[in-house]
């Protein structure tokens, strides 16, 4: 394995969370959920908020909306993640922007009521349909995990040993299944992934679209975006458009790498920030929890 970049330095870090404290709010903080507010697992069943990571959300949250605006975007259906993260006061975002809810302070995360655009159900039978034949096809390999998110799914191999080549069985069976039945205008694209082929509505976007609507409903002075993977590029991109629009808007992007794998180059070429790992990551929102809870 790749030896992961340093850590940025204490001092940058401390100099971020004063840019971001220093301008006017709200302050948007958008955090992945595997990798990032949890550590990544070859089993993604088993993947639980990091405790320190789920005490500084509560304590941004606690600020109030009209200080600081927290938001979960992950590629997990809002239901799964939110019953992983347990923080009230938080937006959730499901399948990369396709589902949204917000859970109330004191809230039960199994009450969350989910929102998604209904357009996007026309590509649920395509989506059930390729769930089920690339599944068959594969002959259901105990490394392979499908994720049905309704007009989405998700090929997950990070179990593999090989995830490369996993990753391109599932690529095969995908085309024999789309050829067998007919399925060339299912009208599904693959989105951004290393040990996961993700087929999610053509016109739906990704986590770009998603930061942008969150940027454009909250008008925040400060962005802070925090992810681990490919898809997390998208994020920070928008977050580096939306700081480059507007002179007055403080933007910083945050790579967090993983245990067992470095964040992506091309992650890496959009961040302001790295931390060494997801265990980091609760620190470094507390600080900036500490801090925003003084003000300006």
């Amino acid at each position: 394995m790749t030896a992961a970049p340093a850590a940025s330095a204490a001092a940058d870090r401390r100099d971020a969370i004063e840019r971001l404290v220093g301008a006017p709010p709200p302050l948007l903080v958008v955090a992945d959920f595997d990798g990032t507010l949890a550590v990544g697992s070859r089993d993604s069943t088993v993947a639980h908020v990091e405790p320190a990571a789920q005490r500084a959300l509560r304590a941004l949250a606690g600020l109030g909306p009209s200080r600081v605006v927290g938001a979960v975007l992950t590629g997990r259906t809002v239901a799964d993640v939110a019953t992983r993260v347990r923080v009230g006061g938080v937006e959730y975002l499901g399948d990369h922007g396709l589902q949204h809810g917000r859970l109330a302070r004191g809230g039960r995360a199994e009450r969350l009521v989910v929102e998604s655009e209904p357009g996007w159900d026309a590509h649920r039978d395509a989506a059930e349909t390729l769930a089920a034949g690339v599944e068959a096809a594969l002959g259901r390999p105990a490394w392979l995990f499908v994720e049905r998110k309704g007009p989405s799914v998700a090929f997950h191999v990070r179990q593999a040993d090989d995830v490369a080549a996993a990753r391109a069985a599932v690529l095969e069976a995908i085309a024999a299944v789309e050829t067998r039945d007919g399925l060339r205008d299912h009208g599904l694209r693959h989105y951004r992934g290393r040990s996961v082929v993700d087929l999610r509505p053509v016109d739906a976007g990704g986590k770009r679209e998603a930061v942008e609507r969150l940027v454009e409903r909250h008008r925040p002075g400060g962005i802070v975006a925090l992810g681990d993977e490919l898809s997390d590029v998208d994020a920070f991109e928008a977050v580096r458009a939306a700081a480059g629009e507007r002179a007055d808007l403080v933007g910083v992007t945050v790579a967090v790498h993983g245990a067992s794998k470095a964040a992506p180059p091309e992650l890496l070429a959009v961040a302001d920030l790295r931390l060494s790992s997801a265990e980091a990551v609760g620190p470094f929102l507390a600080a900036l929890a500490r801090r925003a809870a003084h003000g300006r």
